[in-house]
């Protein structure tokens, strides 16, 4: 196909509704010879005179009368391609959203904030489905592909290209222990000492998070060492072992504060330890997509509600 500048379309429409040079040049905000230079680049192109003169006006061929409806609805074809698209509200996206959200979670923000978001989302918009699936590695690339629209979960490699982030929640790390075991009997309600989390045996939340290795590292400053019985994946399962076992964890305060149910409490931690940073991310892809944006609002709706119930 020949290469075509796209800017002598609007030219020839100018043109042939103007009907003269001058008259396109004021249409288009240019000089009459910037026009008629391009009037000669069109004479070239379609191999016709396409305005001729007759008098002292320009009187169209008859090539340049068949063209004159088709070259205009392509003009405005065109500008409605490379227009910005409109800006639709909420309700009005909600008139017509039906797909499907996947967003990348893992068991414990899936448990804790999934039924809210589903909530959220069917409240306003019933016939959107979503998709809760596994953490894995290659995050950046599934949003980039589209695989997945959002990761709901801890912060995404600082040097993520292309990655828009949203901080959703900042929780401090408490320890959780039975209500009535050896650890609440030492500590009672006072925070526990640094050597008694060493003397009490652990259960880790797999995937290890910070808030363990920082627990670590301090121990071995004082030389002290943990002894971690278990592991688990997620806070429900550890939860479960640290009952049934009259073990200890790490746990984040506000998140897990509805799973500790009858028989287990939280106590201040004595470290300052890393806390648990829960964001919403995407690609650039889906910046500016309303349905994507539209998405994004109900989760942090949802993420702040559930937040603020923990609280209370």
């Amino acid at each position: 196909m020949q290469s075509v500048d796209l800017n002598l379309l609007a030219v020839l429409d100018a043109l042939l509704q103007e009907g003269s040079v001058s008259g396109a040049a004021r249409r288009l905000h240019l000089t009459p010879p910037a026009v008629s230079r391009s009037l000669a680049k069109l004479r070239s192109i379609t191999g016709d005179e396409l305005l001729v003169r007759a008098g002292r006006h320009l009187v169209p061929t008859p090539v340049a009368v068949g063209l004159r409806q088709r070259t205009h609805d392509a003009l405005v074809a065109a500008y409605e391609v490379l227009a910005p698209p409109p800006t639709r509200s909420d309700v009005e996206i909600e008139q017509k959203l039906n797909r499907a959200f996947t967003i990348r979670t893992g068991p414990d923000n899936a448990n804790g904030f999934g039924p809210a978001i589903l909530a959220a989302v069917r409240r306003r918009a019933p016939e959107v489905r979503l998709r809760f699936v596994p953490e894995l590695d290659e995050a950046v690339e599934a949003l980039r592909d589209g695989q997945i629209d959002l990761v709901l979960g801890s912060p995404i490699a600082a040097k993520a290209e292309n990655v828009h982030r949203e901080t959703l929640v900042t929780d401090t790390i408490v320890i959780v222990a039975r209500i009535d075991g050896t650890f609440a009997r030492v500590c009672r309600e006072r925070a526990p000492t640094i050597t008694e989390l060493a003397r009490h045996g652990h259960v880790n939340r797999e995937p290890v998070s910070g808030w363990n290795e920082a627990l670590d590292r301090a121990l071995l400053s004082d030389g002290l060492e943990r002894t971690v019985v278990a592991t688990a994946p997620g806070f429900a399962a550890t939860f479960r072992i640290v009952d049934s076992a009259d073990l200890i964890c790490l746990a984040p305060a506000r998140l897990t504060r509805p799973m500790l149910g009858a028989h287990l409490r939280s106590w201040p931690s004595p470290l300052a330890l890393p806390n648990l940073i829960i964001e919403q991310s995407w690609h650039h892809r889906s910046q500016t997509d309303p349905e994507h944006r539209w998405l994004r609002d109900r989760v942090r709706e949802a993420v702040e509600s559930t937040q603020a119930a923990a609280i209370n």
